[in-house]
């Protein structure tokens, strides 16, 4: 709970030594399984199911992944079931569970009735016992969520991002919601939270296709479609920690990045974000980056007739997150868009609102989320900060990580695995054979630097070698006047035969 809920050493949601909110509900089995026309259920503090209210008005959910998700409704101040309507009791919308946090007495067209605001279960993520672990080495996302959610009611649910992170949480931090927000823009995912069973997923941001479509006169009563260029970059200066440049990481070693894809005119942007040391990390981020801010925003805001809840109309129906075509003749518009925030009228579906695509992000959202705000978490550098500068070979190297199979690649013995990938989800593999080599090679063209350091990743436990086995990489410098430098061996086994 949050500190201003104490007074002394007790807390006012006491009740001897126990808190009404220290456990999670037990969970009934849901009264409803579609959001259209469902009823509302409240249950105490316990879990405990004490009715329907049948008699609420206007229940409207508001959410947006990752970020909102809140009831309102009303219902008759004289309703039977108003005692019901306490603070801190949940109400249950199909298989989706929130708090009751505020309730209003309001008089409206001459009757009086109870506002009530209900925020989704997951809220209270941010109000807990101070964080156990706060540093992170080679950490998968899975790891580290399970890290920030261990202590809580809640744990680890599907995880569909790959890679690991090097990543420092502030200390003591008592905001696990905080904490789990900053992962989307670190590992490219999504946030879901399952409030049926306690569980958080980070899935990759990829809409189910629905098949459902929203046509004009058909389910489509209004819509504002919104396009706009204010905020496009075409050229993005980056800085990162102590400003550093990405000049280091970037193919032709200069300080900026540029994708005209949109238009040719030439829109810059400098930013500057403390959180990054590593001129890769801020290289690749930028990229991302600058391929979503170099095009125009797009958005479609719609009332709609949510077609389901009529019979022999199932395939109509959809949920956040879902991809759905949008048809307007008279506008032009024939697409497949995702459903990223809905205003969902329970009771009357056809007063729904939906937003499709996202509005233009800001760069701090596309790099980290820090940029406006104190980070709480900071990438760390695991190689000397000079070695780290110097990195600009294996940055040159094209298909690095086997995404493309081997593209690029001279290959002679070598496989791909596509399961095991360090900071993707394929890497290489060569199975050893007595008396046979086994090579991969490619040739780079860094050319700007005097000195470098050679970065690569590699599995090399339980390897057996032979009377002249090795096991490990070949570097050979070539230069402009045909001349080049003896192969140096770097083995990747301490002791080796021959």
């Amino acid at each position: 709970m949050l500190k201003y809920n104490r007074l002394g050493v007790g807390r006012y949601n006491s009740l001897g030594k126990i808190r009404y909110n220290s456990q999670s509900p037990q969970r009934q089995q849901p009264l409803y399984n579609r959001l259209a026309n469902a009823l509302l259920v409240v249950y105490d503090q316990d879990g405990n199911r004490l009715g329907v209210l049948e008699n609420a008005d206007d229940p409207i959910l508001e959410q947006e992944i990752g970020s909102i998700d809140i009831l309102t409704f009303s219902l008759p101040f004289n309703d039977p079931k108003r005692e019901y309507i306490q603070n801190e009791n949940i109400v249950e919308v199909v298989n989706q569970r929130y708090f009751i946090r505020e309730v209003s007495k309001v008089r409206a067209g001459g009757r009086l009735e109870l506002a009530v605001y209900c925020e989704a279960t997951w809220y209270d993520l941010q109000s807990t016992e101070p964080m156990k672990v706060w540093k992170w080495e080679n950490a998968t996302a899975a790891q580290i969520m399970a890290d920030i959610l261990d202590g809580t009611e809640w744990s680890v649910g599907r995880v569909e991002v790959t890679g690991r992170r090097n990543l420092e949480l502030e200390e003591r931090l008592t905001n696990r919601l905080k904490a789990l927000r900053e992962l989307p823009s670190i590992f490219n995912g999504e946030l879901w939270f399952n409030t049926g069973d306690n569980t958080v997923d980070l899935l990759l941001p990829v809409g189910r296709d629905s098949g459902a479509s929203i046509v004009y006169r058909k389910n489509m009563k209004e819509i504002e479609v919104y396009q706009s260029t204010k905020d496009l970059v075409t050229k993005l200066y980056l800085y990162g920690k102590d400003n550093m440049t990405i000049e280091d990481a970037h193919p032709q070693g200069l300080p900026y990045i540029e994708n005209y894809q949109y238009t040719t005119k030439k829109r810059v942007l400098v930013a500057k974000d403390e959180r990054f040391t590593n001129p890769f990390h801020l290289y690749e981020r930028g990229v991302y980056a600058l391929n979503i801010l170099s095009r125009p925003t797009a958005s479609y805001v719609m009332k709609i007739a949510v077609l389901s809840r009529l019979s022999g109309l199932s395939h109509e129906e959809f949920a956040l997150g879902d991809n759905v075509f949008v048809y307007d003749k008279e506008l032009g518009i024939n697409e497949k868009k995702r459903i990223v925030r809905w205003k969902y009228n329970i009771k009357r579906p056809w007063e729904s609102e939906v937003e499709l695509e996202r509005p233009q992000p800001t760069l701090s959202d596309l790099l980290t989320g820090v940029q406006e705000s104190a980070p709480i978490l900071e990438s760390e550098d695991t190689v000397d900060r000079q070695d780290l500068l110097n990195l600009s070979v294996f940055n040159y190297l094209l298909n690095s990580r086997a995404d493309d199979g081997f593209a690029y690649w001279t290959n002679n013995g070598w496989e791909i695995d596509p399961v095991n990938g360090y900071s993707g989800n394929a890497s290489f593999k060569a199975v050893g054979e007595a008396g046979v080599t086994k090579e991969m090679s490619q040739e780079v063209f860094p050319a700007h630097r005097e000195e470098y350091t050679i970065s690569f990743r590699a599995s090399a436990e339980n390897i057996a070698l032979g009377p002249n086995g090795r096991v490990g990489v070949y570097v050979t410098i070539k230069y402009e006047d045909g001349t080049e430098d003896e192969p140096v061996f770097i083995s990747l086994i301490e002791s080796e035969g021959g």
